[in-house]
């Protein structure tokens, strides 16, 4: 990081330099030739390099003369030049951008359990938009100039100026501590080299890609991914549903929006247990707490156990899909250890 900044500011330091050599060169020049204190010197060094031409401390002598101008004549180009540097620097935002920057990565290195989004596009805004619904924790990686004008716009929202086939980027956006990664870039062939490189790096990742190929689609799970997405099939099939079952297709849209004051679907991990078996009649009897145990999937095994009877017994690692409100879901995750 060190390397870094120097290289950033690498303009600004050598600015400051030239400033502090040429104010350290009159000050012992006009202390050396002149007798001054040093704040004399300093004052008349300021004077002169920086062509204000105030009236001298005090007459100058012969020699003093002499390393005036030539201190006016070695220092008028470079102190002008030190001194603009600076404040385009300062005026222009760049030295801000850095430091903004910074703020952000420092940000994305405190990430843990979170999600990467590759690609900013329309699939990556609703993706994010999402995750933000759901209080989920990640970060975009996006290269575009006018896409990232959107994201620095957003309030909070973290994100990185980069590339996401480049492999240390992801290392940048903390994929090691990740929970899982979305890739919506455009091309197929740079989601499937996401896909392989970000399996690479975290074996136990979670990968959903997006493809635009049907022919793609088996690459991509050979590469790693553990769901492929094509928006044109999931569009179409989508407008094809509002035709055959309207109601079907409203009622669930109802549940997916997360809101706290209606019925939303959930579903929620077993992490942690008491003494006592929880049955799903446990977790339905809480008082004031009305939710619906509609299925479970068990963690030993693949299979999917659909509106429970009330007797089954919820093991550890099972995960259950709710329908409640969050403020009804939220006391379940607190009073039986659920995430």
């Amino acid at each position: 990081m060190f390397r870094q900044t120097l290289t950033y500011f690498k303009g600004f330091y050598l600015s400051i330099i030239i400033l502090a050599g040429i104010l350290v060169f009159g000050i012992l020049g006009y202390m050396y030739f002149e007798d001054y204190v040093l704040l004399d010197a300093f004052y008349m060094t300021l004077i002169t390099v920086s062509t204000v031409g105030y009236k001298e401390v005090q007459p100058l002598s012969d020699s003093g003369k002499l390393f005036t101008s030539f201190l006016i004549l070695s220092s008028f180009g470079t102190f002008a030049y030190a001194a603009s540097s600076i404040g385009v620097g300062i005026l222009s935002g760049k030295y801000r951008y850095y430091f903004k920057n910074y703020r952000l990565e420092q940000e994305i290195q405190k990430l843990k359990n979170h999600v990467i989004i590759c690609g900013y596009g329309n699939n990556g805004e609703s993706a994010a938009q999402h995750l933000i619904t759901h209080n989920l924790p990640f970060v975009v990686l996006e290269k575009d100039s006018a896409k990232l004008e959107s994201l620095k716009e957003a309030k909070n929202m973290l994100y990185l100026e980069a590339d996401a086939i480049d492999e240390s980027n992801f290392l940048k956006a903390g994929i090691e501590q990740a929970k899982a990664i979305i890739t919506t870039l455009p091309s197929d062939a740079d989601n499937v080299f996401v896909v392989l490189t970000a399996r690479q790096l975290n074996p136990n990742l979670t990968i959903i890609s997006r493809a635009t190929n049907p022919k793609t689609e088996a690459k991509l799970r050979f590469a790693g991914a553990n769901n492929v997405i094509m928006p044109d099939r999931v569009g179409g099939n989508h407008m094809a549903a509002l035709v055959t079952t309207p109601d079907v297709n409203e009622f669930l849209d109802k549940l997916s929006l997360s809101s706290d004051d209606t019925v939303n679907l959930e579903e929620l991990i077993v992490t942690a247990q008491n003494e006592k078996q929880i049955l799903v009649s446990d977790l339905e009897n809480i008082e004031n707490c009305l939710v619906r145990i509609i299925g479970i999937k068990k963690a030993k095994g693949k299979g999917y156990a659909l509106n429970p009877k009330r007797n089954v017994v919820i093991e550890n690692g099972d995960k259950i899909f709710i329908l409640g409100q969050k403020e009804h879901t939220g006391l379940l995750r607190k009073k039986f250890g659920l995430a």
